[in-house]
């Protein structure tokens, strides 16, 4: 009677095992945030957010609690009065235990996916967030900022609409190596990002992309010529520029400390009024919130 029982409980150790094993191998081999264990401040809501998140994941634990109720305790019912004497291991039980294998393996990948993409999507979420706050300086400067623009090629991270011009700005997050050394330093020569062990040539592509939606925007809504500088934000990197990447049409910085001043800096192209109207024109893009 007590087979049932062990089945269950196997089960469990096996999964519980496998995720362990599997968080300890990334702990040990996967590469860091270079935000990792830094102070990046609080936005709008921060403490919500996060207890949002915490409260997402025991509302999803009481679902799995109701679900799984009644079939485990069925099983343990069951079970209790099964002849396991009786129970011959045949073809039908070789099928049930490669249909579990398949099933595990399943799960295994799925969790194994949805797992980087989730750690993926929080790296970016708080790469745009320390980008944003940093960029929300600028308005002292008379600039105007916008954050996550809804465009034709996909959300615009960031807008900033300063008296030299108009500026279009992807955030992107990149997972630096654990080795020690220069780590921390990527590499622009106006066309690629050359990090310490790969070379990455979309996220360029995606801000050239994105700023000539913006000046197509302004020139069908205002009938206005407005340049419109592709740039790209990499929190907590390094960036280095070779003389190549002098000419190139894309701005690629980091936002921390002072690294988003230039943004501010004259000459004036744009006066207050011409800046308000741009903004105003590039608000429409968001959605209305019905009262």
């Amino acid at each position: 009677m007590f087979i049932g029982h062990a089945v269950f409980v196997v089960s469990v150790l096996l999964t519980g095992s496998i995720v362990v094993l599997f968080k300890a191998y990334r702990l040990a081999r996967r590469r860091r945030s270079p935000l990792y264990g830094k102070q990046v401040g609080h936005v709008p809501g921060q403490m919500l957010l996060e207890r949002i998140e915490k409260e997402t994941g025991e509302a999803g634990f009481g679902i799995d609690v109701m679900m799984l109720a009644l079939p485990m305790l069925f099983l343990v019912w069951a079970t209790l009065r099964l002849d396991w004497s009786s129970v011959r291991f045949g073809a039908t039980e070789v099928f049930m235990l490669v249909t579990w294998a398949l099933f595990f393996a399943f799960g295994l990948w799925y969790y194994q996916r949805h797992a980087r993409r989730r750690e993926q999507a929080r790296d970016g979420l708080l790469a745009e967030r320390v980008t944003g706050m940093q960029l929300n300086r600028l308005v002292a400067k008379g600039c105007l900022v916008l954050h996550d623009l809804p465009s034709d090629v996909g959300n615009i991270d960031h807008i900033v609409v300063a008296p030299q011009g108009v500026f279009a700005i992807e955030t992107k997050s990149f997972r630096k190596p654990k080795a020690e050394g220069k780590n921390y330093r990527v590499r622009y020569d106006g066309k690629a990002l050359h990090f310490p062990d790969f070379v990455n040539v979309d996220a360029v592509s995606q801000a050239e992309r994105s700023a000539q939606w913006v000046r197509r925007f302004l020139h069908d809504k205002l009938a206005l010529d407005v340049p419109v500088v592709p740039a790209l934000a990499l929190p907590g990197w390094f960036v280095e520029r070779s003389d190549s990447a002098k000419g190139s049409s894309v701005r690629v910085f980091t936002p921390m400390g002072r690294g988003a001043e230039f943004l501010g800096f004259p000459p004036e192209h744009l006066d207050a009024t011409r800046r308000s109207l741009i903004a105003q024109s590039l608000a429409t893009r968001y959605p209305e919130i019905a009262d």
